[in-house]
């Protein structure tokens, strides 16, 4: 495929048409290239474990709020609050 010179989302396939309405025809071509031909699942969870336990150590040294964590991290409260429980019930099985 030569430029995407006058290319629209319009112009694209199925869910290309759709990921470029997202992230823009260039980037559609860009994921097309270093992905085709596979299929590809999106898990829920986004963040890493490790990146998960950051926020609960964040939260435990400096007192943040649920609500700040929230906004700050861009999650739910309902998984914010999962993480905290989450590094608790780490924290209980290292101490023992």
């Amino acid at each position: 495929m030569g430029e995407l010179v006058d290319i629209t989302s319009a112009d694209l396939a199925g869910i290309y048409s759709e990921l470029a309405e997202t992230v823009g025809v260039e980037n559609a071509y860009e994921i097309y290239k270093q992905f085709k031909g596979m299929q590809m699942m999106f898990p829920l969870k986004f963040y890493s474990p490790e990146y998960t336990k950051r926020i609960w150590k964040e939260e435990r040294e400096s007192g943040i709020s649920v609500r700040e964590l929230v906004r700050k991290h861009e999650l739910s409260e309902s998984r914010v609050r999962q993480i905290l429980r989450e590094g608790k019930d780490e924290r209980k099985v290292m101490i023992s």
